[in-house]
Order: C-alpha cells, then structure tokens, then sequence
C-alpha cells in the first residue's frame, strides 16, 4: 500500500539527492518567476501544485529529475519545442540538469502559464 505524502519532503523523500535538488530549484524558479504564486502540495497527484490565484503548474519528481507541468499547457505557444506530452490539455517540460531551469524559453513558459485563462474564462 503506497502511503500519501503529509509534506514536499515526505513526496521528495523517495527520490536521491539530484532529483531533490532538481525538484527544490525548479520550485525557487517558479517562485521567482511568478512570486504571488501559492505553493502547495497536491498529494493525490504526488505534486507540488502552483497556483496564481488559479492552479496553473507543477512539478513533480520522476526517477532521472522532474517534470515542470502546465495545466492548460496546449495553450501555451512553445516556439523553443520544450513542452511534452499529447493529451488534451496538460504539457510538461523534462529536467534532468539544473542547467535547463535557467533557460529563457522556460522562463517564459511558467510566466505566460500563470496567465493563461482556464477554460470556463475564455468563452
């Protein structure tokens, strides 16, 4: 039975040190990218969930590092290529180097994403 994480440490717990380090800086770049954005865990989800007030991204870890998702991701315009994904509204950026998260492309990625109306606004 897979217990539900109580905190971002306890969902971070079971991933090695550079994932963790992965997951923390992706989250000190949202943070700083959109600062009125609330931080939260989502542990049904196994994420830590943003919102700005609406939810608009996440991060999750994986097994190599960490996804920085985009809840209305397909209305994002990715001239760079990063986001992933073909469902019918969540993309995903792939980190698996610090180095990505300072990428300009990404950047702007979680800055538009923060505005991006949900889709009951856009009717």
């Amino acid at each position: 039975m897979k217990l539900t994480p109580g905190s971002i440490d306890e969902l971070l717990a079971p991933y090695g040190p550079n994932v963790v380090a992965l997951a923390n800086a992706a989250r000190r770049r949202i943070l700083s990218l959109v600062p009125h954005a609330v931080e939260r865990l989502r542990p049904g989800w196994g994420l830590i969930g943003y919102s700005a007030p609406k939810y608009f991204a996440f991060v999750v870890p994986v097994k190599d590092g960490v996804r920085i998702g985009f809840e209305w991701g397909v209305r994002l315009d990715d001239p760079a290529g990063l986001l992933e994904g073909n469902g019918s509204q969540v993309r995903f950026v792939a980190i698996t180097r610090a180095s990505q998260l300072r990428r300009r492309e990404l950047a702007r990625l979680i800055s538009t994403a923060a505005l991006v109306p949900h889709r009951a606004e856009s009717r």
